[in-house]
């Protein structure tokens, strides 16, 4: 492209053009001032290790296999844990040097915590006889009383009833509770006085109405009620008072029960365990021993009314 020429040139403008060129001219241009750039400064080299070249990374181990031994292992020691020691051991229904083969008879007490119970099972387990809760205080029937009493006799199996004493309550109302359920007949042993709890009464208050409960149920069945208790309980609370009713005696984890059989002493059943295990019943059981025979057991059963000459 050639040099660009003037199109309007001064020499021919007019005078009124050359006087408003001259003042444009004029006009003065502010001026720009430009800042120079800021230098920069360039960071200094990091002086590290040398960068390792990419390559595939490692896979991590995973800690879960550990954790599952570990798991495991608290699970085995938690399980030798409750058998050595937590675990309730089932005792025999036998104490040592008593069987059925002996001059033993073998007996179970139950209450509506032990269910329904297969009798005739219980009853070919070497079971003879079985001593049912009726009642407890002034109002309390076992719910399970009516099924249990009929169930024994139906089984061929010897029954018996008890009441749970309850010192804070009269005594005589809670013979009345114990007379009003249950119905002794000839063949069916005596009935039977829990007593387990020693209340705060004076002690002699306490023998009185014990002795007040005895001698109303005598008085209804005729025949004197079996008092039960533990060894200890009787050694405190009973033993010089009641010698003239037949006992039975709880005593647990024992060899041979302490107390022996005497003309004074009337001991006739011993309570040696109540975690027995018995085929017809659910769970852990009250088990028995009657010192003397079967025979001697059905002769302290009510017996039959003697007919008049």
């Amino acid at each position: 492209m050639g040099k660009q020429v003037d199109m309007w040139p001064e020499e021919q403008a007019s005078k009124s053009d050359r006087v408003a060129l001259a003042s444009i001219k004029n006009i003065k241009k502010p001026g720009v001032k430009y800042k120079e750039p800021a230098k920069r400064t360039p960071y200094p080299k990091k002086t590290g290790k040398p960068s390792k070249p990419r390559g595939k990374k490692k896979k991590t181990k995973s800690a879960r296999p550990f954790w599952i031994g570990v798991a495991f292992l608290v699970a085995i020691a938690m399980g030798v844990l409750y058998v050595e020691f937590l675990r309730e051991e089932e005792q025999p229904i036998w104490p040592e040097g008593h069987s059925p083969m002996g001059n033993s008879v073998l007996g179970v007490d139950v209450s509506r915590y032990q269910r329904k119970i297969n009798w005739e099972k219980v009853k070919e387990n070497d079971v003879s006889f079985a001593f049912i809760k009726a009642t407890e205080g002034v109002k309390l029937q076992d719910s399970f009383f009516e099924r249990n009493w009929e169930k024994t006799a139906e089984a061929g199996i010897l029954r018996g009833a008890y009441h749970f004493y309850l010192p804070h309550l009269k005594p005589d109302v809670q013979a009345k509770n114990f007379i009003n359920t249950v119905t002794l007949a000839p063949g069916d042993l005596p009935p039977v006085l829990d007593v387990e709890v020693r209340g705060r009464m004076p002690l002699n208050h306490f023998r009185g109405d014990l002795k007040e409960w005895l001698v109303l149920v005598e008085r209804k069945y005729g025949v004197k009620p079996i008092i039960y208790t533990g060894h200890s309980f009787y050694k405190d609370y009973l033993e010089g008072y009641f010698d003239e009713y037949p006992l039975w005696i709880a005593h647990y984890n024992v060899r041979e029960l302490t107390l022996q059989k005497t003309d004074r002493t009337l001991l006739s059943f011993w309570q040696h365990t109540d975690k027995g295990v018995i085929e017809g019943i659910k769970g852990h059981v009250d088990c028995n021993i009657f010192y003397g025979s079967l025979r001697e057991l059905k002769t302290l059963c009510i017996q039959p009314p003697v007919a008049k000459k």
